[in-house]
């Protein structure tokens, strides 16, 4: 996030991730669009990631390789930036920039058994709608976790800690960076 910006840090295990989205999901009529480049300029409403058989798990160990989505309200029209290649032809983002009133959200998950990669929820805006539902996100994340260091982590992901589990924002760093009980 860039200064400015909001930005709370969690590390969720699926378990965790399931009953944070479930009330989140219960507390506000939202959406979710999945952020990136993409090849055509459409893009299409989730309605729910709790269903999500993915949610939690990550093919990649690097919180900067993790997907991540745009929370809005159902009737908010989602605008996509077309971006031209240096090999020729377009590839359109969809970012915040152009859809100011949405949340970035990136669950986090378990890259393999051990490793569990972090996630983060924020947004780069200033508007009403942003600034609200980032708060209103933030305190329902907030209910179901305890903090540790700059880190909100879920009972589970806690219990995953006391088993030596790394909680991690990139599985190739260093055991330094991991989290530990001892910055509670």
């Amino acid at each position: 996030m860039r200064a400015g910006g909001k930005q709370l840090l969690f590390f969720l295990t699926p378990l965790d991730l399931s009953i944070v989205i479930e009330s989140i999901e219960d507390s506000a009529e939202i959406v979710y669009y999945k952020m990136g480049l993409f090849p055509l300029p459409t893009t299409s409403a989730i309605s729910s990631l709790v269903r999500n058989s993915e949610l939690g798990y990550l093919t990649k160990g690097d919180w900067n390789h993790s997907p991540s989505y745009l929370i809005t309200t159902p009737d908010a029209e989602i605008v996509t930036r077309e971006i031209i290649l240096k090999k020729g032809g377009y590839s359109y983002a969809v970012d915040q920039e152009e859809n100011p009133d949405t949340v970035i959200f990136k669950p986090s998950g378990v890259f393999t058994e051990g490793i569990l990669i972090a996630g983060a929820l924020g947004t780069l805006s200033n508007t009403a709608y942003s600034l609200k539902s980032f708060k209103a996100f933030s305190k329902i994340i907030k209910q179901y976790t305890s903090k540790i260091g700059l880190f909100y982590v879920g009972a589970d992901a806690r219990e995953k800690l006391k088993l030596n589990w790394r909680l991690i924002v990139n599985s190739s760093s260093p055991k330094e960076y991991d989290l530990t009980l001892n910055e509670a």
